[in-house]
């Protein structure tokens, strides 16, 4: 009954899709589209499958499990219901006891504002509403957030380009299919969420720069408050770019990538600066503390992806000389060499199609159309960082290639987005019809 009530509601979406440009790319059919989104659905039930079956259940069923009991809550005891929901006053005796029954409520390793299972959950027991407690229809949901995110990317990066010969199409076919984002966005994860919200933030920032209007001021200042429910240590690696972007929104490219630079290395200086009075922000410290329990807790559950983790010590020198080996350890795990499991091997093949997107920018044109934009370069900085966080912290290959999924997403569309234009100038191609398969 699940299946058919997913299929069901993918369907109502399918035609979502085609009935309304806003949930498709210019320039491409319908169809395209529609398949794609069907083929996350399948992904995201497969990848619980997976989960059941390697783990006995995982974190995707936990957060399924737990927005079930909190639904209860709200037949049993209303008014507990809606106390958790709105995060008010969750210690008192009542709400605790009903809270101490979730199992995935905490589990962050760090306080209530840090911690976005809650926001998962919460987030899962609203879909109940519609899903009627199947986990399939969970899972449709949960792929068309991940889905409109690509979109809204898509957007800013490709709405303008067209592939119009077979080298950009096949581009753009991987930077659709890119593994870490259409796979572990597809099922009944944090990730779907994190892709919805950073992309949302992204596409409100593209939209300022082409004409500011007070409600876009309005969507930016509820998307940052949003994101602090969700991720927001990559609410703060991304805000520098953004400001630099959206403070300079009407000067050129240039004048923003000037600012962007600007901003990042003012904001790493204050985070460093800060740490050595404030023990809370010794980003370094904090470094090491995470890699430390992630490392224990891997041996402790005999973690079969367990690799060497970066060698450095919790000061600010180390820091920033392991910076650039902690992004490229992120960035390039796992190697061919490493692959201990056959689900290793899409993870592997992604980190060489990125390279190789940027060595044709390099080739075609030495790069100037990709270190000439903005929003790539605002992606570069994202990325690299993003990296280098789950290069300090993890050393799992399992949570690597799990957690570096934004910053292998934002890679592939910049260096894609450049490369199809630089494509389509080299083998032009006259026709001007929409996209067809």
């Amino acid at each position: 009954m699940g299946i058919l009530l997913a299929i069901f509601y993918a369907l109502i979406i399918v035609y979502c899709i085609y009935r309304l440009d806003v949930l498709r790319p210019k320039h491409m059919h319908w169809e395209i589209p529609a398949v794609y989104f069907f083929a996350k659905c399948v992904v995201g039930i497969g990848l619980g499958v997976f989960y059941m079956k390697y783990y006995g259940a995982g974190d995707t069923y936990g957060y399924f499990s737990d927005s079930g009991h909190l639904f209860s809550i709200l037949f049993n005891e209303p008014k507990q219901f809606f106390k958790i929901m709105l995060g008010y006053h969750l210690e008192s005796p009542d709400t605790a006891r009903n809270v101490a029954s979730l199992h995935m409520w905490v589990d962050s390793g760090f306080d209530e504002y840090y911690n976005d299972a809650k926001t998962l959950v919460k987030l899962n027991t609203i879909f109940r509403f519609v899903s009627f407690g199947y986990y399939e229809v969970h899972v449709v949901l949960m792929a068309f957030m991940a889905y409109f995110g690509l979109i809204m990317l898509y957007r800013v990066f490709l709405d303008e380009v067209i592939p119009n010969n077979k080298w950009s199409w096949l581009v753009s076919l991987l930077v659709f299919t890119i593994p870490s984002h259409f796979i572990w966005s597809s099922g009944l994860m944090k990730e779907p969420l994190i892709v919805f919200v950073f992309a949302l933030l992204i596409y409100i920032t593209y939209l300022s720069t082409q004409q500011m209007r007070v409600r876009y001021i309005v969507y930016f200042v509820s998307i940052v408050l949003l994101f602090c429910f969700v991720k927001i240590y990559l609410l703060l690696i991304m805000l520098p770019g953004i400001l630099g972007i959206y403070l300079f929104r009407f000067k050129k490219p240039l004048k923003q990538i000037t600012f962007i630079v600007l901003f990042y290395a003012i904001a790493v200086s204050l985070v460093l600066f800060l740490g050595n009075y404030y023990p809370s922000f010794d980003l370094p410290a904090l470094m090491f503390g995470k890699q430390l329990n992630t490392y224990r807790c891997a041996v402790f559950m005999n973690a079969g992806s367990l690799v060497q983790p970066i060698s450095f010590a919790p000061t600010i020198s180390s820091f920033l000389k392991h910076f650039p080996e902690a992004s490229w350890y992120a960035f390039f795990h796992p190697t061919l060499s490493e692959l201990k499991e056959w689900w290793f091997f899409p993870f592997s093949i992604e980190s060489w199609i990125i390279l190789l997107f940027f060595a044709m920018n390099l080739i075609l044109d030495k790069g100037k159309m990709y270190f000439t934009s903005s929003f790539c370069i605002l992606s570069l900085f994202i990325a690299i960082m993003l990296l280098a966080l789950v290069g300090f912290t993890n050393p799992v290959l399992g949570n690597i290639v799990r957690y570096r999924m934004i910053a292998m997403l934002v890679l592939i569309l910049s260096s894609g987005s450049t490369l199809i234009k630089l494509l389509n100038q080299k083998y032009p191609n006259n026709t001007q019809e929409k996209i067809e398969l």
